[in-house]
């Protein structure tokens, strides 16, 4: 079987096909598309309900630009705020009590509370202040935290770009609660699956994220193993 760019119509070395994800680059223009329909898998493009912008999401569009900003805050940041109070409220007139002739052992016992209490203080903080900012440009696609630094930023070529999908994760807690949260995923050309966004708490949000950048880079929207329904 053939096979020809979608785009320019120049043929496909076998090279730059990926049967197993049933995906192609093409060496000439530099465009990814799927097959899947050319070989008896679920059809490539389907169609899907386009999903609204959903509150803390803002999208700017200027020429060939996109940039998506996702507000980190919500209403569970306040109550992590006052529970950060009383933590290291405690720790603090704990250690004024060891620092004023109280045995060694009451600075060396609590260490690890100081450990928690300094990380979720500053996960608390990040929360009120942080925006994490998708931006493609000029044929890069970024991925940042700011103002306060994060972990899992992101630069790659958007035309390595796929297919973006959403994965639903779900995190055991004490007394068979739990709380489960969002991922916006990306597939590049060479199989690689990169997490480009965590820690979601809406369904919407990521599901919007997924649309705008496969609409902005014109993917045709395609299935994916283990993507939320």
């Amino acid at each position: 079987m053939s096979l020809y760019c979608r785009t320019c119509g120049e043929p496909i070395p076998a090279e730059d096909v990926n049967i197993d994800l049933a995906i192609a680059k093409c060496r000439a223009c530099d465009a990814v598309f799927c097959f899947g329909h050319r070989i008896g898998r679920e059809p490539a493009d389907r169609k899907r309900a386009e999903v609204p912008m959903p509150k803390g999401i803002a999208v700017e569009q200027w020429g060939n630009d996109l940039t998506i900003t996702r507000r980190w805050f919500s209403p569970v940041f306040v109550f992590l705020l006052f529970f950060c109070i009383a933590w290291d409220g405690f720790l603090v007139f704990w250690y004024s009590m060891a620092f004023s002739g109280g045995p060694w052992i009451m600075i060396v016992f609590p260490i690890a509370h100081v450990a928690v209490g300094v990380g979720l203080t500053y996960y608390t903080v990040a929360g009120f202040l942080n925006r994490s900012v998708i931006k493609v440009s000029g044929g890069v696609l970024t991925v940042r935290h700011a103002p306060l630094p994060w972990p899992g930023t992101h630069t790659l070529n958007a035309s390595d770009l796929a297919q973006a999908y959403c994965t639903e994760h779900f995190t055991q807690g004490r007394n068979s609660s739990g709380s489960t949260s969002y991922r916006v995923n990306a597939m590049l050309a060479d199989g690689r699956k990169i997490k480009l966004l965590d820690g979601l708490t809406e369904s919407d949000q990521a599901l919007f994220i997924e649309q705008q950048l496969e609409s902005h880079l014109g993917i045709p929207d395609s299935p994916v193993r283990g993507e939320m329904p």
